[in-house]
């Protein structure tokens, strides 16, 4: 048994009083919280800085780590979704097995208990189900033609099937607006709400993909004529690329609306008006990697918003830390309050992947890893505690 205490305790949604310690087993269950006095005699580990719960990645693409220093940065999403296209099986599948496992690893390092990840296959399956981190697989379905919507649907059930098969949480989930049928957009989260499971969606990470819904213009037309796709069935509907899917998400989803990196304050009030369920997630390293820009985080400083943080893959960062995530929004975005930024990391996150029964939360009974981060004032560092 482990007595604990910090500068400071977050519980995953308020700091507890100054006096608290943490009573925890030698695997990281928590057994009680107590006052300082109430320790007795035991011995009081005292650590300088925040103890908080394990972090949870909201998005992550662990398919991609061989990738990492391969993409150069600040090329813009649609030549760096061509590199990804061109380097994706440049190693072989073992090789890139390997990668994802020195990932892993270093998730776990970092003080990460759960990912959402990204998947376009069944690879990583072996990697999970050999890991201490809980990962939910979204398998990622890709047919911006409403011709190909079944057949992609049905594709991405085999996927889903190699997961569930292997004991492994998962579900469906839309690449993007500007790859997705509102055809495809339908069968993936009704399928969802159906078995009650959360999705996602990468949203507005380039101001191409608003051009593209706008008047189908833009950098996407590029990406399309050199993948030598006909998008003739595609018609421009006016209006922002959110404001043109928002509809066709089922309202009761936990959905994951990644990067936000240009959404208005329009497309946000449009959203949350019609989904109670949406989960804004950022990623600012992958965002100032590829568009070298970042989300107006100002936009949600919303008590009724849900944020969440992630990563991305190793091909759009150098390093999969959330901590590091947290200190560019907090650096950058100096009035947005830290207690938001952490419960982000942890609470929020865990919600959004339906395991706030299990993480996110220091409360006893509970087992939700705990990590101790320092450097309050300035660049903040995370070492794992339980």
């Amino acid at each position: 048994m482990r007595y604990v205490t910090a500068t400071q305790i977050f519980d995953g949604n308020v700091f507890l009083p100054e006096d608290s310690v943490l009573v925890i087993s030698d695997d990281g269950l928590i057994k009680d919280i107590i006052q300082a006095k109430q320790a007795g005699s035991n011995q009081v580990e005292t650590f300088q800085g925040i103890i908080s719960p394990g972090f949870i990645n909201a998005h992550c693409h662990l398919e991609l780590s061989h990738l990492k220093n391969v993409i150069p940065q600040h090329t813009g999403i649609v030549d760096f979704g061509l590199s990804v296209i061109k380097n994706r099986n440049i190693i072989s599948e073992d090789e890139q097995l390997e990668f994802m496992k020195e990932a892993d690893l270093a998730m776990f390092q970092n003080g990460i208990v759960a990912v959402g990840d990204i998947c376009n296959l069944g690879l990583s399956k072996s990697i999970k189900q050999l890991s201490s981190i809980y990962y939910h697989s979204f398998v990622e379905l890709i047919a911006l033609n409403p011709n190909r919507a079944d057949d992609v649907f049905n594709k991405g059930l085999e996927i889903f099937s190699e997961f569930h098969d292997a004991g492994l949480p998962a579900s469906l989930c839309p690449h993007a607006p500007y790859s997705v049928s509102s055809e495809l957009i339908e069968l993936i989260t009704n399928y969802c709400y159906t078995h009650h499971v959360p999705s996602s969606i990468h949203n507005q990470e380039s101001i191409a993909e608003n051009h593209f819904f706008i008047s189908k213009s833009g950098d996407y037309t590029r990406l399309y004529q050199t993948l030598q796709l006909d998008i003739d069935f595609f018609q421009a509907s006016g209006q922002s690329s959110l404001e043109s899917i928002i509809h066709y998400i089922h309202p009761e989803v936990n959905t994951i609306l990644v990067h936000n990196t240009f959404s208005s304050r329009n497309d946000i009030e449009l959203a949350q008006d019609l989904h109670s369920n949406l989960y804004w997630c950022f990623c600012p390293n992958a965002n100032l990697y590829i568009e070298n820009t970042l989300p107006n985080l100002s936009l949600f400083d919303n008590s009724n918003m849900k944020i969440v943080i992630g990563t991305d893959s190793l091909a759009s960062n150098t390093n999969l830390n959330i901590l590091e995530e947290i200190n560019v929004l907090k650096t950058k975005f100096t009035d947005f309050p830290i207690e938001k930024l952490l419960s982000a990391a942890t609470f929020e996150g865990a919600k959004a992947l339906g395991v706030e029964n299990k993480f996110g939360t220091i409360a006893k009974g509970m087992k939700p890893g705990l990590n101790v981060l320092s450097g309050l004032e300035g660049e903040m560092k995370v070492k794992r505690l339980a």
